[in-house]
């Protein structure tokens, strides 16, 4: 497993200052829509061939890995909400190497699906945020930065973050 790959919790490194919710939930579907769609003219056998986008990575190990952080990011905001202090016993890079392992055999169909069912959770939490809760950190932080800049690092930061290499890849098949 490549320790390099993108590790989907960071903060952009060029920091969000302000963004509303409203406009932070727009953008987040719109680069989502936009992410998937790189991958529907793929067959199964381009989705799922190693290597892909990435040394070690298909296009569904992609999937799968930022369907996770999704998953996790909505659920430790969810809990950070609540007042929960958080901890991470693993770094990112043993994080991205178990949901590799965890997914590597997973079916396409079921990583697809996992992918379609975590964004409306994410909706469903963006939608109850004021603005005040995602970008104050003194309101709610994780690990450090306001939601907002925790957020876009799990959403159109992190999809940006594969982008390229899949874009590159779909070249490489001709397509």
């Amino acid at each position: 497993m490549d320790t390099n790959q993108n590790t989907g919790n960071e903060a952009p490194e060029a920091l969000i200052t302000y963004m509303s919710a409203d406009d932070l939930l727009e953008r987040a579907r719109q680069e989502r829509s936009e992410l998937e769609a790189l991958w529907l003219a793929l067959d199964n056998d381009e989705m799922t061939r190693r290597p892909g986008p990435q040394p070690d990575w298909s296009v569904k190990d992609v999937i799968a890995h930022i369907t996770w952080w999704e998953q996790s990011m909505t659920n430790w905001v969810s809990r950070a909400l609540t007042g929960e202090m958080l901890a991470r016993t693993e770094t990112p890079d043993e994080i991205n190497a178990r949901v590799f392992a965890d997914n590597r055999d997973m079916p396409l169909d079921t990583v697809l699906a996992a992918f379609k069912a975590s964004f409306p959770p994410l909706e469903a939490l963006l939608n109850r945020l004021t603005d005040d809760e995602i970008n104050d950190a003194e309101v709610c932080d994780i690990r450090g930065m306001p939601l907002l800049n925790f957020i876009v690092g799990n959403t159109f930061a992190h999809y940006a973050d594969h982008v390229d290499d899949l874009r590159a890849y779909i070249e490489r098949l001709g397509i």
